[in-house]
């Protein structure tokens, strides 16, 4: 490119080129994740070459980009700098993930949005600024460029004039523009406010791929924390975290999850600091509502999390309760090692590997013996672990009550100990009071909880109240509508309440989506046998390998199907692992069950009931027990374990 040329002059081929060069940039891995981001950068080049330059002042790309009015606060503003920042950033990755330099660059440089266009070989170029035209951001330096020679005095003179008409004209025509698009906001809004919002995943502009975990961990977080506003229906993570790296639009993503608005943001860390960005979209107009960044040190990211929270509340209008305030005012520090092994461990657990998590957590809690957050996480793990039949049934659920125990006792404004501890005491102790309580406290913590509404789901299932558990796996596909996880529970709902085909198509939808394939072998086992469909069944428990809830539904299958070999074969593997782990009770019944042999199967259930087996809190559901309802011995058993009949 030669000294002289500049944007906007008669130079069609430099044009083209810089324009094909942006086409290229655009539909880049590091920009198709953000339309916002293209938009900007378009629009700042294709003013830069058409030399509309006082079009690239920060209160009109306010005023054309986001709908801000004319005289909008650009200082207590950011959304302009916030954009032009992470463009900035998504160009530097661009240009770093290249394997050989490109013929074209672009450049935003810092403190500037009047974008440099250089060549192979060539200097550094970019638009010179109009006469009076200051500093974008005056805190950062902007880039000059020499001037252009020196013109008559009548031709500048005209083109001053011409210019500064033509500049009049346009700021007159974008405030009534701007005015307009306000007011025609504002009607919206009044008459539809924001009842549903959905966040984003953080983009980790960190530079370093190892930090994804944190990025992840803190939409996780930041999502918790709004989630517990009852007057607002806030997307859960699972949900929310399928959309990461997505080519996808605003507009589309809330489409699918059904939401108002949409947070969408960054994450950048530098030693021990956090900076966090956050913009809030009206989906339903995808105009910007807000902007703002946050820079603290690691020590007060919990606080940091709940200034965010609260300052979208506020943004939306949502109306606090007393309660809620509280929580979001409450003051929070936490070791940031702490914090770093607890995100590891999340990161673990929310890839379907509680056993690999549960040393980051004790970690975590090593480190900080005060992190409420960590505590719960062990809970959590421990259950899930003992649920699954991975550990003892009894010490799985003492640590789960005293993980939980501890969680309250540092901070009752969380949702998941409550949950921890309502099914510790169901599973450990039959307790169905002490269910109930914590659940009710849950709910009341963490209304937009999937995991909560679930837990609920299961508990009113278990309780033979199906039409009301089915009812609540449906709110939870409200608040988490694009996970497999969610239809994965749903199916479980469905099929414990002898929906079967219901709960087939759950697996379907859960198929269809981002999944962990072993996840399904279970729930569509069981579901195949129910439906008559044996060797389907059997094919997904063989899968499973030798674990004992596996084993027992497998020996049930063979024993419907007739082959009572197989079935006793089963039986013997149990008794294998009632001497190493003490489960398999429960299940060496339900194979009884299956071949039909009723003393054994009580009989084996009665040591089941003497030793707590938590398969018993299944007693009124579970169809493979169907063959022994009708003897007085099992409403017997049913009343002992503390159920309804």
């Amino acid at each position: 490119m030669s000294d002289g040329w500049r944007p906007g002059e008669q130079d069609a081929d430099r044009s083209a080129s810089v324009r094909e060069h942006l086409s290229q940039v655009l539909a880049s891995d590091a920009f198709k994740g953000s339309k916002r981001a293209q938009d900007f950068l378009n629009l700042v080049v294709e003013h830069a070459l058409a030399g509309r330059l006082d079009s690239l002042r920060e209160r009109m790309l306010g005023v054309e980009m986001f709908g801000r009015p004319v005289d909008y606060d650009t200082a207590n503003d950011a959304v302009v700098r916030v954009k032009a920042t992470e463009v900035r950033k998504r160009l530097t990755q661009y240009y770093q993930s290249l394997s050989a330099r490109p013929s074209v660059r672009i450049d935003l440089p810092s403190g500037s949005y009047l974008p440099q266009f250089s060549f192979e070989s060539s200097p550094v170029l970019s638009p010179a600024p109009p006469p009076g035209v200051d500093n974008p951001e005056p805190d950062s330096g902007f880039i000059a460029q020499p001037p252009d020679a020196p013109r008559s005095p009548a031709r500048t003179f005209g083109l001053k004039i011409s210019t500064r008409i033509l500049v009049f004209a346009a700021a007159v025509l974008l405030a009534a523009g701007a005015l307009f698009a306000v007011l025609r906001w504002r009607a919206i809004s009044t008459s539809r406010q924001i009842r549903s919002i959905a966040i984003l995943p953080l983009v980790n502009f960190s530079g370093d791929p190892g930090q994804e975990y944190f990025a992840d961990g803190m939409t996780e977080e930041l999502t918790t924390d709004l989630g517990q506003v009852s007057s607002l229906r806030v997307i859960s993570r699972t949900s929310t975290m399928t959309y990461k790296g997505t080519k996808k639009t605003l507009p589309e993503i809330a489409r699918e999850l059904q939401v108002d608005a949409i947070i969408e943001g960054s994450i950048e860390r530098e030693g021990n600091r956090v900076r966090i960005t956050t913009q809030l979209i009206d989906s339903r107009t995808d105009q910007h509502i807000w902007s703002q960044s946050y820079d603290r040190d690691m020590i007060s990211v919990l606080k940091l999390q709940s200034e965010v929270a609260r300052a979208i509340a506020d943004q939306i209008r949502i109306q606090l309760t007393p309660s809620e305030r509280a929580r979001f005012d409450r003051p929070q520090q936490v070791n940031p090692e702490a914090v770093e092994l607890y995100l590891q461990g999340r990161q673990h657990e929310n890839t379907a590997d509680p056993k690999g998590s549960v040393a980051y957590f004790r970690q975590a809690v090593e480190k900080d013996p005060s992190y409420a957050a960590a505590h719960a996480a062990l809970a959590n793990v421990y259950g899930w672990m003992g649920e699954a039949g991975w550990m003892p049934y009894a010490e799985a659920f003492s640590q789960q009550r005293a993980e939980a125990l501890k969680a309250i006792e540092l901070d009752d404004s969380r949702p998941e100990p409550h949950l921890e501890l309502g099914s510790a005491a169901m599973n450990q102790s039959w307790d169905w009071a002490t269910q109930k309580r914590e659940i009710e406290r849950a709910l009341d913590l963490g209304p937009n909880s999937a995991d909560v509404l679930v837990t609920y789901a299961n508990y009113l299932n278990r309780l033979g109240r199906s039409k009301e558990a089915i009812a609540q796996g449906k709110l939870a596909l409200q608040v988490d509508p694009v996970s497999s996880r969610s239809f994965l529970n749903t199916a479980f709902i469905c099929y414990f309440g002898r929906q079967y085909d219901l709960a087939l198509e759950q697996m379907q939808r859960a198929a269809s989506l981002q999944h962990q394939p072993d996840e399904s072998f279970f729930p569509l086992g069981v579901i195949y046998v129910e439906k008559g469909l044996y060797d389907e069944g059997i094919q997904e428990f063989q899968k499973i390998g030798d674990q004992p809830h596996a084993l027992g539904h497998l020996g049930n299958a063979y024993a419907r199907q007739g082959h009572v070999a197989e079935a006793r074969a089963m039986i013997e593997k149990l008794k294998g692992h009632i001497d190493k782990t003490g489960i398999g009770r429960y299940e060496i019944a339900i194979v009884y069950a299956g071949l039909r042999e009723n003393d054994h199967a009580f009989e084996w259930l009665e040591k089941a009931y003497q030793s707590r087996d938590k398969g018993l809190t299944y007693l009124k559901i579970d169809p493979c027990l169907d063959p022994l309802r009708s003897d007085p011995r099992f409403n017997d058993l049913v009343k002992r374990v503390g159920l309804p009949i």
